[in-house]
């Protein structure tokens, strides 16, 4: 199957119209469009469930969506799933998982999905969002495979995409030469036009091949095309070989202390979700352009034991400088560029300025109650890092190689789950991350999380429990409780003390801070939902006094209260409505509003529309987040700040089985 999708964004109504190029453009792709399949309403419904839980703003849910597409087409089977299948489709947490596998192991293969009520922890809402991906049958052995069968049976899917701003903005207006040279970063190198294109294959999850090919808005076609290219191969369950990964793919290992590259949830209000659920290597499918590894990578199974090593070697963005010295001139890095963009004389000089070779290891044993592993990870860099004079970068990386070890461990026995990991880096600096489950009674849960983050270790691919985006100068403890006190009530409730024990950009003095959150949730139903949500973070931040910061440190805090509902009206209408307010404090109060209505409309013959109207007054400080639906793999969450109002539609327009047209439009 092959699809093409075009989004349009807008700040101004004057420019739609206007806009005739754009409107032409638009048309030539509606005929050029014969064979699509937008993303499944399921799953951009599961989608918003996570983020509205967990407010993250720039997660990148590609394989999320890759892993849940899969299995609406070919449901998991419930009888024969392992852990690794139940975890991909990040809906059911830890308990629930150990709870489903003792009832198969104890009472025999399921023979109904209905089956799933008579288990411990399944609510009305957890079953409602879980049945569409899996089915109950009975467990077969894994069969062997043919070339014949790869080629004849394998699923083909093409995508094309167009995205592009109506106005014309500031970076792609023509300057004259003497402007060009004292600004040369003031324009961009390249059209508006961001186009993406993307092949996937898969047979039954265990033969993948893929490319991705995409250009930002801003940025030029270069030689060899697209600015950035993807490519990946990965084979599944071959005899002892349990993956073997060629090209572009990721690492997960552990609690991601060392080895964890792409999506990776925190703190949110499902508070039972706290262990990160390691996939090892994997292909990777995403368009970021530097986190990820490019090589070679394999895990093998003997029995109890799996034995992993990759290796990666590619060249990343980073901003860099000249050294003078006596012999010559030595490449020095500042800090690494994560954007991707390549759309300036600057950015452009930053692309692939470093080489970046990584090699590791990974052995695990898996008991029958008890996971134990050990992990290793190195990386060379053909230029070192700077020592900066900046004080709270005094314990950064200096230098241009670094090695990390670690061991994670995990022990479950019938309601109790603890897990782990403690790592090393090259210089002796330690992090270490200990957490544990607990189930008191089918309706009430307990969740625990305590990190200790050196302040001098040092982690490139690092992504696990923390406040901060790096993993280090950090220590805090998490408590989270989840209580069900009558049928279709829920309440959900975290807190977070977490201290910063050096400086941080923006804080110059060691400090503190702590988050809390408290979720009542109602489900009634298969026809509506809705939950109440407080918020509370409260942080330090220099102080200013005059032109100058000052210290001590002052503390800020921010709440937002939301009250959010989804309701059928009937099997073709839908709407949501959400109001929240934020608050935001410290030398000075700051309020903000924002509220919207959606509505999604399937019409009787093939025709589908995605409907939202908001209205906002926020200031920048008190800015509030919200998912909006978009075409496949991409996820918009913008920020509403300002006074005025918002307006997105998508329209879906089937034209046979397995074809349809998608088209997005979204005004501030």
């Amino acid at each position: 199957m092959t699809h093409y999708s075009l989004s349009l964004e807008s700040k101004s109504w004057k420019s739609v119209i206007g806009c005739y190029k754009s409107m032409i453009l638009f048309l030539l792709l509606l005929v050029i469009s014969i064979n699509i399949q937008a993303q499944n309403p399921l799953v951009g419904d599961l989608i918003e469930q996570l983020v509205s839980k967990t407010g993250v703003e720039n997660a990148d849910f590609s394989s999320f969506v890759e892993d849940l597409n899969y299995y609406l087409q070919n449901p998991l089977n419930l009888n024969s799933a392992g852990l690794e299948d139940f975890e991909k489709l990040h809906i059911l947490n830890e308990i629930q998982i150990q709870n489903l596998q003792n009832y198969v192991t104890s009472v025999g293969q399921m023979q109904t999905i209905y089956e799933l009520q008579l288990i411990e922890g399944f609510s009305d809402k957890t079953i409602k969002d879980i049945l569409p991906f899996v089915t109950v049958e009975v467990a077969l052995k894994s069969e062997k495979l043919s070339l014949k069968q790869i080629l004849d049976y394998g699923r083909h899917h093409v995508i094309a995409e167009t995205k592009f701003v109506l106005q014309q903005q500031k970076g792609y207006l023509s300057v004259n030469d003497s402007m060009l040279s004292g600004k040369p970063n003031s324009v961009y190198q390249g059209d508006r036009m961001r186009y993406l294109m993307r092949y996937r294959y898969n047979y039954k999850n265990r033969v993948f091949a893929g490319i991705t090919a995409e250009k930002d808005a801003g940025e030029a076609f270069g030689k060899y095309g697209f600015d950035f290219y993807s490519g990946h191969i990965q084979l599944n369950n071959f005899g002892f070989f349990k993956n073997i990964s060629l090209g572009d793919y990721q690492v997960k290992f552990g609690q991601g202390l060392i080895a964890w590259s792409g999506f990776g949830l925190g703190k949110s209000s499902e508070v039972l979700n706290i262990r990160k659920k390691a996939q090892g290597i994997r292909r990777y499918t995403s368009t970021n352009e530097n986190l990820f590894m490019r090589g070679i990578g394999t895990t093998m199974s003997f029995g109890n034991f799996e034995l992993s090593g990759f290796f990666s070697n590619k060249n990343i963005d980073a901003n860099h400088i000249l050294v003078d010295t006596i012999e010559s001139e030595l490449l020095e890095i500042t800090s690494l560029q994560n954007t991707g963009y390549h759309r300036t004389i600057s950015e452009i000089s930053d692309k692939n300025a470093v080489n970046e070779t990584i090699y590791g290891s990974n052995i695990t044993y898996k008991g029958k109650r008890f996971k134990l592993g050990a992990n290793f990870i190195a990386y060379n860099y053909t230029s070192a890092f700077e020592n900066s004079a900046k004080p709270y970068k005094y314990f950064d990386f200096k230098g241009s190689s670094n090695m990390n070890l670690s061991l994670d461990y995990q022990f479950f026995y019938n309601k109790f789950s603890f897990f782990g990991e403690t790592a090393v880096s090259q210089n002796g600096a330690m992090a270490t991350l200990n957490g544990l489950l607990l189930s008191i009674v089918p309706q009430l849960s307990f969740s625990v999380v305590q990190r200790y983050y050196q302040r001098d270790f040092h982690a490139f691919y690092s992504s696990s429990f923390s406040e901060s985006s790096k993993i280090s100068n950090e220590s805090g403890i998490y408590y989270g409780i989840s209580f069900h006190p009558i049928r279709n009530f829920q309440i959900s409730a975290y807190v977070d003390n977490y201290s910063f024990p050096w400086l941080k950009y923006g804080i110059n003095a060691p400090s503190h801070g702590s988050d809390f959150l408290v979720q009542l949730d109602y489900h009634a139903g298969y026809n509506v939902d809705m939950y109440l949500r407080w918020k509370n973070e409260t942080k330090m931040h220099n102080g200013v006094s005059g032109e100058s910061v000052s210290v001590p440190l002052v503390e800020q805090n921010k709440q937002y209260f939301r009250y959010h509902i989804s309701y059928k009206l009937n099997k073709n209408i839908t709407l949501r409505n959400r109001i929240e307010a934020s608050v935001f404090e410290s030398e000075d109060m700051e309020y903000g509003f924002m509220a919207y209505q959606d509505v999604n409309y399937d019409f009787n013959f093939p025709l589908s529309l995605y409907l939202r109207f908001a209205i906002f007054d926020a200031s920048y400080n008190t800015r509030i987040y919200a998912y909006e639906n978009d075409l496949l793999y991409n996820f918009s969450i913008p920020s509403y700040f300002g006074k005025g109002t918002r307006l997105y539609f998508m329209i879906k327009y089937k034209i046979a089985d397995r074809v349809s047209v998608r088209l997005r439009y979204a005004h501030f």
